[in-house]
């Protein structure tokens, strides 16, 4: 509990403007995946859960535009159906847009500076393009395990029991 309440304290005064969180953001979410991928080496989740909490509290402390949370839910929202179903790789085209637009809409008509074009492009499709492509590989992935586990067991009966 220290550690949230001091991280709570330290983000107001952290000097990041929307374009600086959004990369954070991007940033700790590639570490969360890097965990994700290599799991048991904790650094780089810890480490990636600290950065997008942190990017996550210093864009609470802007204004934020309801549209660009709604956006950025929607993505989210396609990209987890994307997940756990196969789909059609317009809905993956689909989740990157609102996922752009939405980090373009997220500080946009605030006083502060809004996050830029190239910022929201690149990390929306970092994100977006990055989850549909690693959700693909790991379904592909698993298919052929479970490809492969059948071949055994008809190729020598006796090698493979259920």
């Amino acid at each position: 509990m220290y550690f949230a309440s001091t991280a709570m304290a330290i983000a107001p005064r952290l000097p990041l403007s929307p374009d600086t969180a959004i990369l954070c953001f991007t940033l700790g979410l590639l570490l969360i995946y890097l965990e994700l991928n290599r799991p048991g080496t904790i650094f780089p989740g810890a480490v990636g859960l600290l950065i997008t909490l942190l990017a996550i509290a210093a864009l609470l402390h802007s204004p934020i535009n309801v549209s660009g949370v709604v956006l950025i839910a929607i993505a989210m929202g396609l990209l987890l159906l994307d997940l756990l179903r196969q789909t059609p790789l317009l809905l993956a085209v689909s989740a990157t847009a609102a996922l752009i637009f939405g980090f373009l809409h997220l500080t946009a008509g605030a006083v502060r500076p809004h996050v830029h074009v190239a910022v929201a492009t690149g990390c929306g499709l970092i994100l977006g393009a990055g989850t549909s492509l690693l959700t693909r590989l790991a379904r592909r992935a698993r298919a052929n395990k479970g490809l492969d586990l059948e071949r055994a067991r008809t190729s020598r009966p006796g090698a493979l029991k259920s």
